[in-house]
């Protein structure tokens, strides 16, 4: 007699093949800034003047070039020689949580007066209380005569976002730009001479050698449609209006 099997039937739910749904981008650093920049330059008029403690006993210009590749001083790993026109400084434990998003300044001064210069300027970079996790200078002996970083740009400050989300908080920003204001004002103060600033950068008229370009969305070469658009940066605006 042949086997006979019961009759199955499952109840099993239909399958869903449409594509998973797309998680929503997090903004970046600028379009937050640009999202949130009236709220953000009102309290950035509010916040209390910076206190910068200055690093006491400060490599100097001649320190900086004997730093070798491995050398540390006050939470910053020095590094210099080699191939490399620039000496490197970058704090062991960064201040800063969020992913560099192409901010930086340069500082300018006559070429003759660049170790004169980061004398003056070492207690502040070197400073726990200094919002730049990571700065280079030019070696002066390494760069050609002509060179760009030798005229002028040989000071080089990255910014990063204070936020671990790569977002800029008020209080970053407050000290961002009222570090800027430090060493415009500390330079002058002893008498450095601006140098040439580079083509590629915007600044306002009372910087006197500060300068400042977003690396991601602008190139060398300059430009007045770059310069304008760099000076429509929300970053750049809230360092400067």
């Amino acid at each position: 007699m042949p086997i006979q099997r019961p009759g199955l039937k499952l109840n099993l739910p239909p399958l869903n093949m449409g594509a998973p749904a797309a998680s929503v981008p997090a903004p970046s650093s600028a379009d937050h800034l640009r999202a949130n920049m009236e709220g953000l330059r009102q309290q950035l008029r509010a916040m209390p003047p910076a206190d910068f403690r200055e690093a006491q006993h400060a490599p100097d210009y001649a320190g900086m070039r004997q730093s070798g590749f491995a050398c540390m001083s006050h939470g910053f790993m020095l590094s210099s020689g080699g191939q490399d026109v620039f000496m490197h400084a970058r704090r062991e434990q960064a201040q800063n949580q969020g992913e560099f998003a192409g901010d930086k300044f340069h500082l300018s001064v006559q070429r003759d007066l660049v170790p004169q210069a980061l004398q003056a300027l070492s207690g502040l970079l070197f400073s726990e209380s200094s919002p730049i996790d990571k700065w280079k200078v030019t070696d002066m002996a390494h760069v050609e005569p002509e060179a760009r970083v030798g005229a002028g740009a040989q000071l080089t400050l990255y910014v990063k976002p204070d936020g671990a989300d790569s977002h800029y908080s008020a209080q970053g920003l407050s000290q961002v730009r009222q570090f800027v204001e430090r060493l415009e004002t500390t330079l002058a103060e002893h008498g450095i001479e601006p140098g040439q600033h580079p083509e590629s950068d915007v600044r306002p008229e009372h910087w006197r050698y500060a300068s400042y370009r977003n690396e991601l969305r602008s190139g060398r070469e300059g430009g007045d449609a770059q310069s304008q658009a760099l000076r429509e940066e929300p970053f750049y605006r809230l360092m400067t209006e």
